[in-house]
């Protein structure tokens, strides 16, 4: 095990174990103070929202517990140590896997989030990843050797924005749903992410992995290869819908022209001046770090963010990273971009080919 420098703000931590249990057991270890503040953070956010009681949270996190111990026995036995090992409450640690679920059932509604794009030139994954300045200090970079996964994580979650060794990668939108849905998955997408990154060879394998999972609910991935190929893939909580070779994605569903229930939102507007923007840059031959990082005083919405107080917090820009999925290279800024605007490197060693 390694511990973390604290002058460093997103520490790279490898998990050398084989076995799930031991690789949760190293996970929350080394990060058991990460782990502690992450909970902190969320438990506070959820308390904001206005039909928030502990015991509905706990509730929701109880049916995706039986949703991940039906999907996989691994995971739930990953996520068991995780608790174990940091000496947290088992459902607080699926409440950190399935936030993005829990802050829709909580109609969550902060205005920034993430941007992301791919460039099938280059075989570039990039994304902003919005959030509240906390995880400036929280998040780490991660690499799983048993599987050959990097990724920038969250502490105590299993999954999130990375790639494989294969060079399939994946980026994460939180979206707000169209409707609730009676039936969403009880497979957190965060737990479907790190599904893709063990097992997918292939764009199509990591495709039939997020639809046999089931519709998710309020997410988007966007899913690149090493091949040129990337699909947009949407959980609105009814179906899961998959808009093919569609290069980039910010904060409302692409499938559908049917945004009445949130068009007034500042938070729709957020997105879709984003989405303008980029739009704008991406036919303009833009470059995936000059979209990311573009900044305008007279833009009400840009894409690279300050941080700005919310009722949520403070929230911006916590990163940028770009992916080469040829090269296996993640190239990310230890804060927001525009702060610290140097990209450090991280690389996977080994290659693989799913031929």
């Amino acid at each position: 095990m390694m511990s973390i420098d604290s002058n460093e703000i997103f520490p790279f931590i490898q998990f050398n174990s084989q076995t799930s249990r031991e690789r949760g057991y190293e996970h929350g270890t080394i990060l058991s103070e990460r782990i502690d503040k992450s909970i902190k953070v969320y438990r506070e956010q959820f308390s904001k929202q206005k039909n928030f009681n502990e015991k509905y949270i706990l509730n929701l996190c109880e049916q995706y517990h039986r949703g991940i111990s039906l999907f996989s026995n691994d995971y739930l036995e990953e996520l068991n140590s995780i608790a174990i090992s940091s000496k947290q409450d088992p459902l607080w640690i699926i409440a950190l896997n399935c936030r993005l679920e829990i802050l829709n059932h909580l109609f969550f509604g902060v205005q920034n989030e993430c941007t992301v794009l791919y460039d099938k030139q280059t075989c570039q994954l990039g994304e902003n990843w919005d959030w509240v300045q906390d995880f400036e200090h929280l998040a780490f970079i991660n690499y799983i050797k048993s599987n050959e996964i990097l990724l920038m994580n969250e502490p105590g979650v299993l999954g999130k924005v990375g790639f494989n060794s294969y060079g399939i990668g994946t980026t994460i939108n939180f979206v707000d749903p169209s409707a609730q849905s009676p039936n969403p998955s009880n497979i957190p997408l965060h737990i479907s992410l790190r599904t893709v990154l063990d097992q997918a060879k292939t764009l199509e394998e990591a495709l039939n992995i997020f639809e046999q999972n089931g519709p998710g609910f309020g997410g988007h991935v966007l899913v690149g290869d090493d091949k040129g190929q990337c699909c947009c893939v949407e959980f609105p909580g009814d179906k899961v819908q998959f808009i093919r070779n569609h290069p980039y994605h910010t904060n409302h569903f692409l499938y559908t022209n049917n945004n009445d229930d949130i068009k007034d939102k500042p938070r729709y507007q957020n997105s879709l001046a984003r989405y303008e923007r980029v739009k704008q840059l991406w036919e303009n031959k833009k470059s995936i770090q000059s979209i990311l990082l573009d900044y305008d005083d007279k833009q009400t919405y840009p894409i690279c963010r300050l941080f700005q107080p919310t009722v949520f917090g403070s929230a911006g820009t916590v990163c940028s990273l770009i992916m080469n999925l040829k090269e296996r290279t993640m190239n990310i800024t230890k804060g927001n971009p525009r702060q610290y605007p140097n990209f450090h490197q991280y690389k996977l060693d080994k290659k693989r080919d799913a031929n």
